[in-house]
């Protein structure tokens, strides 16, 4: 891991002035190739639906992903059990879950995937859902990049399931395991 980059991460709560970086980085290629795969909301659409998200009662906690001063991807953590249907599609019912791209192309391929997941972990989402001690992340099975990243910080295949009919991994990552790793990466 890269302590200078791991420290320079920031993960600041979504706000309405994010909306349209947001949307831009949701119509670049590498994003929709695995996040909004099968069609991607217009502009009225997206900022209605992420506007609900920014309500500080919505169960999702959205983020802004920084490298420094730059906004880099967007991340979302959540409890799966405010999901039901989710939870029955992963076959798990407690821990917390997430979902997040880098959208500036920039950052793509050179590790910072891993970096993020590692550090919003410890920081952001187990502080934030404090009595989970697990965290599910699924991915497409082709989406190599990001299973790499997830792998590199831990986490483990479960099984495989069907989301509207595209075959994807389940992976898990207990919450010791995150923080152990997270003060490797800190202290290089």
């Amino acid at each position: 891991m890269d302590p200078a980059r791991y420290r320079s991460l920031r993960f600041d709560p979504l706000k309405e002035e994010d909306l349209p970086v947001l949307y831009s980085w949701l119509q670049a290629p590498h994003v929709r190739e695995f996040y909004h795969k099968k069609s991607v909301p217009n502009w009225e659409e997206m900022r209605a639906d992420y506007l609900r998200r920014l309500n500080s009662d919505w169960p999702t906690k959205c983020f802004l992903t920084c490298a420094g001063m730059i906004p880099m991807g967007y991340i979302q953590a959540y409890r799966v059990a405010d999901y039901p249907e989710y939870a029955a599609m992963i076959g798990e019912d407690k821990g917390i879950s997430l979902d997040l791209f880098i959208g500036d192309a920039r950052f793509v391929g050179n590790g910072w995937g891993r970096l993020i997941l590692l550090k919003f972990l410890n920081e952001v989402a187990f502080p934030l859902f404090d009595t989970e001690q697990i965290c599910w992340i699924y991915h497409d099975t082709l989406n190599r990049r990001a299973h790499s990243a997830s792998r590199a910080v831990g986490f483990r295949y479960v099984r495989d399931f069907t989301e509207e009919g595209d075959l994807k991994e389940l992976l898990a990552l207990h919450r010791e395991e995150a923080s152990a790793r997270a003060l490797g990466a800190v202290s290089g």
